[in-house]
């Protein structure tokens, strides 16, 4: 199934940035402990990524999370539903998304620059520039939802 948008580049992503902090070391103190708090807050951790379900961030330090506007938590971003958010060592940044699609090719873009460099994955870090700029083209099997 071919994807519906080109991967986000690092400038696209950044227009749709909504909010950053850092970890509150009352409710966690590692990536684990992260997760729970942020399921608490309606937060859904998302494990794999493309076909084959390969590792999405690089757990426990970086892990991706999405939730939908009117989940428990949510912000509210007129005319963006679609929610995601990265946490970095502890480092939080949420972004909100016009589209289910949209939010996808950010997914793909941080999955493929924590990826890049991998045994397993398509692009090496050399590679991370020319997917900041969306200039490197990915076959559709890494892109997306786990399909198995």
């Amino acid at each position: 199934m071919m994807s519906t948008r080109p991967i986000m580049t690092a400038a696209e992503l950044a227009e749709h940035q909504v909010r950053q902090y850092g970890r509150n070391y009352a409710e966690s103190d590692d990536g684990y402990s992260d997760m729970e708090a942020e399921e608490g807050r309606g937060w859904h951790a998302v494990a794999n990524w493309g076909h084959d379900g390969w590792d999405l961030g690089t757990w426990p330090y970086v892990m991706i999370y999405v939730r939908n506007a009117g989940d428990q938590g949510s912000l509210f971003v007129v005319g963006r539903r679609f929610e995601l958010m990265q946490i970095c060592e502890g480092d939080r940044t949420q972004y909100a998304f016009e589209s289910q699609a949209e939010r996808e090719a950010a997914m793909d873009y941080l999955f493929l620059w924590y990826a890049a460099g991998q045994d397993w994955a398509p692009l090496g870090y050399e590679d991370r520039p020319g997917l900041d700029v969306g200039a490197i083209d990915v076959d559709d099997k890494w892109r997306g939802p786990c399909k198995v």
